[in-house]
């Protein structure tokens, strides 16, 4: 197999395969015990993918989402969506996985902005929610063995940026807090089960209670809001903020998701190797076991001027040729069995051709000084 340079990833993938070819992954798995999932993408409905439980939306806007559109809300409760209380969402048990993308437009209110929330009760605070504070910081709520704990990460979900929030506990085990690639892990670990106030909605965007209400809502957009019933896997996490997937990608019917990504016309990949005609890519960005034709190729490597820099051994014609006698190939040139088993890479093969050149032209400039002096002799 020969070895192919990294850049001719977006030939390939622009010229030559069609999009729906590269979304190939299984990600099914995130349909076990998900819960619900709201897409976001109308202000005039409010559907659970699942149609489960669906809900309604007040005062918020469409706009541009992380995964398609997004929920713009104002920061109170003329801007929310509500689901009806519904056992399944409950979740009383012992562990619970909460994911959302938001987009916050200004610093969490005094009382903590509610993004997610479900349950509250004046006496005992049976609740499970993820808000955003003052600090521009997670809060992950939840109530365990009849107390409430909160667990507030240490890093911060920035303003006027789209970051992927995934809160996970499960009895036993420390809670978890992920903001986009970063993990904060609460120092405590809490055993036991989940309770929620079974007759408080599912709100997003803010508080149903009236009670605090205006320093207890979002500002920001949010988006693809799921709940699943069982704490997700640390690799699951990460093929969720990797991936950038959403409800769609879940689906068997769309042959899962692509670990690519497109931002306009351009389509790119930020992790592992990429095989064409070999599922073994080794090392490499790309590998292609086959041809691959194109207009242009540009490939950005070192040069060989070194050749006319003062110190540069040049080889005599005398070494040359012993060289070429005694091992059948040009000085720093691989041999043709060298080529046959590791290929050559296209920048240093170029690199030595330059360099023979170079050396073939002191070559010539020296024997042209011997002519002269020759021709001179001759004259003489």
């Amino acid at each position: 197999m020969k070895k192919s340079p990294a850049f001719i990833v977006a030939i390939i993938l622009v010229l030559a395969t069609p999009w729906t070819k590269l979304q190939s992954q299984d990600h099914t798995n995130f349909l076990n015990s998900l819960v619900a999932a709201y897409s976001m993408e109308s202000a005039s409905s409010f559907p659970d993918e699942l149609n489960t439980n669906n809900g309604t939306i007040t005062g918020a806007t469409a706009l541009a989402g992380n995964i398609g559109n997004a929920l713009n809300f104002t920061g109170s409760q003329s801007s929310m969506a509500v689901i009806p209380t519904s056992s399944s969402l409950d979740i009383n048990g012992s562990e619970i996985s909460i994911m959302v993308d938001i987009y916050p437009t200004a610093n969490g209110q005094a009382d903590v902005g509610v993004i997610v929330q479900k349950g509250y009760s004046t006496g005992a605070d049976n609740i499970y929610a993820i808000s955003y504070n003052s600090s521009n910081k997670i809060r992950w709520r939840n109530y365990i063995n009849g107390t409430r704990r909160d667990f507030i990460s240490t890093t911060s979900a920035p303003l006027n940026t789209w970051s992927r929030i995934i809160c996970v506990w499960k009895s036993g085990e420390a809670k978890v807090i992920r903001i986009g690639s970063a993990t904060d892990t609460d120092a405590a670990s809490y055993s036991g089960s989940q309770s929620v106030a079974n007759t408080r909605d599912l709100t997003i965007g803010s508080t149903d209670a009236t009670s605090g209400s205006a320093t207890r809502s979002f500002v920001g957009r949010a988006d693809n809001v799921m709940i699943w019933n069982r704490a997700l896997t640390t690799a699951e996490q990460n093929t969720l903020i990797n991936e950038n997937l959403g409800f769609s990608n879940f689906t068997s019917g769309s042959g899962g998701s692509s670990v690519w990504s497109t931002s306009g016309t351009n389509a790119y990949y930020n992790t592992g190797n990429v095989g064409i005609g070999t599922s073994s890519p080794g090392t490499y960005k790309l590998a292609v076991n086959g041809n691959i034709r194109a207009k242009e190729v540009k490939v950005e490597t070192g040069w060989a001027d070194y050749v006319f820099e003062k110190g540069y051994h040049l080889p005599s014609l005398e070494e040359v040729e012993k060289h070429i006698n005694e091992k059948g190939h040009l000085i720093n040139i691989p041999s043709a069995s060298e080529v046959q088993v590791n290929g050559i890479d296209l920048g240093d093969m170029n690199r030595l051709l330059l360099e023979k050149i170079e050396e073939l032209t002191l070559y010539i400039i020296e024997q042209e000084k011997r002519i002269q002096i020759l021709e001179k002799n001759n004259n003489q």
